[in-house]
């Protein structure tokens, strides 16, 4: 059974153990998430749409939300 990591101090718990190494993996992918910054038009996607297939165009972007929320640091994690 997986357990309930809520905050720093349940992570902190599980030390050790393979869930916290688990879960570190896992603060560490959530520090960059890719976003398509492609422009479309107004009604791209909708059925009456009959112009040209516009490749989406991936950016990385950090977000340190969920490791801060956790109570960590980029160097932390990185460390």
């Amino acid at each position: 059974m997986r357990p309930i990591i809520n905050t720093r101090e349940d992570l902190e718990a599980l030390k050790g153990t393979e869930h916290y190494t688990e879960f570190i993996q896992s603060l560490k992918g959530s520090m960059i998430h890719k976003v398509n910054i492609a422009e479309y038009p107004e009604n791209y996607g909708s059925p009456e749409y009959d112009g040209e297939v516009i490749e989406p165009i991936w950016e990385e972007v950090e977000n340190l939300d969920t490791i801060t929320r956790f109570g960590f640091t980029k160097e932390e994690l990185n460390n």
